[in-house]
């Protein structure tokens, strides 16, 4: 009977230790969670996730859990995983935004774009008021182009926290895609005030400067965005293409170069470099540089034209016609190589066969009285006197003094 009774002992006692260890999981996996919490929040991630780990495992009903534990894996980077926890985190509790906000975020990252959508979409119906979802929401538009919904996007997000300076970036980046630069412009000069500024806001600056034609301030921030990354191959190529607007072709030559120093195989530079050699005057060491940016591009449409060019002011003609023929090639509607292969054959004497591309180019633009003028040369040489006469005096209406002259010597009733 004492056996028995000290087994019955033994077994109550063992009840109470099991009862008492599942009464205590849940207080325990809200310890260890809270462990997790303290490592997140010092960016121990690997050390988090263990621990978010643990909890889960004590307690695997409780939709925070996941969440944390997803939101760690984002911070590791493994999206795909997060996206299982969101999910399981919403399953549990569906009213959440965040946990839609964040999904959102993984599922963007992703590039899993419809999904990302929907999410964002969730997470701002449940909260319309949260600035974060309107600026994630914002970054999936501009991803998919849709610069004005993301606009609209960074304009509510920024009416509900001013001080989010990443929305006022990446509306400056959307305004620049749909041509707006100079709010664009204004934009990153939120960001630069005061101890706001980055190195890429200048840089971005610059760009957009230099698109309406600030150059002097363009240059100004772009050569404050260099002191950060003087190795910025980019950064480098811009400060040239700058330098040639604004006539320092030497400056422009010797930042071009940096550029091609770093990276021998960055073709638009020979391109730009090409460019600031012909308005220097030095057309042979501009068709060098064409070559390169060729050599590397076959297609690069602007060098085979800029070559064209720099060989007809060598007066390499017959060259420069192959240039426009190939540019032509490619694009159809490029009437500048048109107007500039006629002037080619013109000076070759090949006024016949000028004619039809002086037609392309007037087509094109028909207030474009030099090409008036050119063909009525072409037409006069051709004996064609009365239609080179008509031109002449287009010309001359166009406001083209030289076209004056040449009335005078070859239509004098006109």
């Amino acid at each position: 009977m004492k056996s028995k009774k000290i087994i019955y002992v033994l077994i109550a006692t063992a009840i109470v230790a099991v009862a008492g260890y599942f009464i205590s999981k849940p207080h325990l996996a809200k310890n260890i969670y809270n462990q997790g919490m303290t490592l997140l929040d010092s960016a121990k991630y690997q050390e988090a996730l263990s621990k978010f780990d643990r909890a889960i495992k004590l307690n695997p009903s409780v939709a925070e859990y996941y969440y944390q534990r997803a939101y760690t894996l984002t911070a590791l980077n493994n999206d795909e995983q997060a996206i299982t926890d969101y999910s399981k985190a919403i399953g549990i509790d569906s009213a959440q935004y965040n946990y839609y906000l964040y999904r959102g975020v993984s599922h963007r990252k992703l590039s899993q774009n419809d999904q990302s959508l929907a999410d964002l979409n969730k997470s701002i119906t449940l909260n319309d008021s949260c600035s974060k979802a309107y600026y994630e929401r914002g970054l999936l538009n501009a991803a998919m182009m849709n610069y004005d919904a993301a606009i609209s996007d960074y304009n509510k997000s920024i009416q509900l926290d001013g001080s989010n300076l990443e929305a006022f970036y990446s509306r400056g980046e959307s305004l620049g895609n749909v041509a707006d630069f100079k709010g664009a412009i204004a934009d990153y000069d939120k960001m630069i005030e005061g101890a706001n500024a980055t190195p890429e806001a200048y840089k971005k600056r610059g760009l957009f400067k230099a698109k309406i034609q600030d150059y002097k301030g363009a240059i100004s921030d772009l050569l404050i965005a260099l002191e950060s990354n003087p190795k910025d191959k980019e950064l480098l190529y811009n400060i040239g293409d700058v330098y040639a607007n604004l006539k320092d072709y030497n400056k422009s030559i010797t930042y071009i170069d940096k550029a091609i120093a770093i990276d021998p195989k960055y073709d638009i530079a020979y391109g730009v470099k090409g460019g600031a050699l012909i308005r220097k005057g030095d057309f042979r060491a501009a068709t060098a540089a064409f070559d390169k940016a060729i050599a590397l591009k076959p297609n690069y449409l602007k060098a085979l034209y800029g070559r064209g060019i720099a060989k007809a002011l060598s007066k390499d003609y017959k060259g420069s016609i192959s240039d426009f023929t190939k540019v032509i090639d490619i694009d159809k509607n490029y009437s500048q190589a048109y107007y500039n292969r006629a002037v080619s054959n013109a000076i070759l004497g090949k006024h016949k066969e000028a004619l039809p591309d002086y037609n392309v180019a007037i087509k094109a633009d028909p207030r474009n009285a030099e090409a008036y003028y050119n063909r009525g040369i072409s037409k006069i040489n051709i004996q064609d006197n009365n239609g080179g006469c008509e031109d002449l005096s287009k010309s001359f209406e166009l406001g083209y003094q030289p076209a004056e002259k040449m009335i005078k010597m070859y239509c004098p009733k006109k």
